[in-house]
Order: structure tokens, then C-alpha cells, then sequence
């Protein structure tokens, strides 16, 4: 079982290092060899995650990743999180534009051996298409 304080340093090095600092080269620390992501099938390890992050950052090249709470039980972890940046690359396969996003989600992570083995990530795509201006406001007719 990996200790609450080494899932807390994964995670944070996660976020920080990888998400924001796109320090990519960290991430093979972080992700078990078997760990895959519905997000790229027939990937694995820490490539499986960066396949996802590296679009992102290619929409949203001033991206930053905040860690709003991080809670841990046993070898299992939940992020809440806030991304904020401009969209200047598309975003979600949309055209670019320019405007500043800040979009919430939540992140389970489960550990093997000390690494991130598996994930399942939910965001708010609803809002963040609002902000950006792909969809009509539903709450402003």
C-alpha cells in the first residue's frame, strides 16, 4: 500500500510539475507501466497520460492547474481541480477563440507499487463551452 504522503507528493508533482510546468519528463515517475487511458487506447504508462495533456497544452498553451482539494483513503485519491488559460489552439476539436477559460474537474486516481496504476477525470465541458462561446448561455436567454 503506498502511504497517504507519497499518493499527496505523486499528485501534487502531477499537477504541478507535468500540468502546469510541462515538465513531461517527470510523469514516467508518477504512472505505472500498466496504467491506460480511455483517451488513448493501445497506450500505456506515463505516454498514456501525456498523449491526453500534451492536446490540452497545445490548446491552452498558458495552462495552469490548480489543486482546489485532494483527498486520500488507502491506495485511492481524488484531485478537484481548476484549469484556467486562454484558448488559443481549439479546444475540444473547436476553432480557436482567444478567450480565457477557467474550467473546474474532478480526477480519482488509483496506486500500485507507488504509481498511478488507473484514473477516471470528469470536467465541466458544459461551462467551459459557455466561456469560450461554442454554446449558447443555458441560464442567460
Amino acid at each position: 500500500m503506498t502511504s497517504p504522503d507519497e499518493i499527496e507528493r505523486v499528485l501534487r508533482s502531477l499537477y504541478a510539475d507535468v500540468w502546469t510546468d510541462r515538465r513531461y519528463e517527470v510523469a514516467e515517475a508518477l504512472f505505472h507501466p500498466e496504467f491506460s487511458s480511455p483517451g488513448a487506447p493501445g497506450m500505456f504508462g506515463a505516454e498514456a497520460k501525456l498523449h491526453s495533456i500534451r492536446r490540452y497544452h497545445a490548446a491552452v498553451p498558458d495552462l495552469v492547474v490548480t489543486i482546489d482539494d485532494l483527498v486520500v483513503a488507502a491506495d485511492r485519491a481524488v484531485v478537484r481541480f481548476t484549469f484556467a488559460g486562454t484558448d488559443l489552439g481549439g479546444l475540444a476539436g473547436h476553432e480557436p477563440t482567444g478567450r480565457p477559460l477557467s474550467m473546474w474537474g474532478v480526477e480519482f486516481h488509483d496506486f500500485r507499487d507507488g504509481r498511478i496504476i488507473s484514473g477516471w477525470v470528469g470536467v465541466d465541458w458544459l461551462g467551459t463551452f459557455v466561456q469560450i462561446g461554442t454554446l449558447p448561455d443555458p441560464w442567460n436567454h
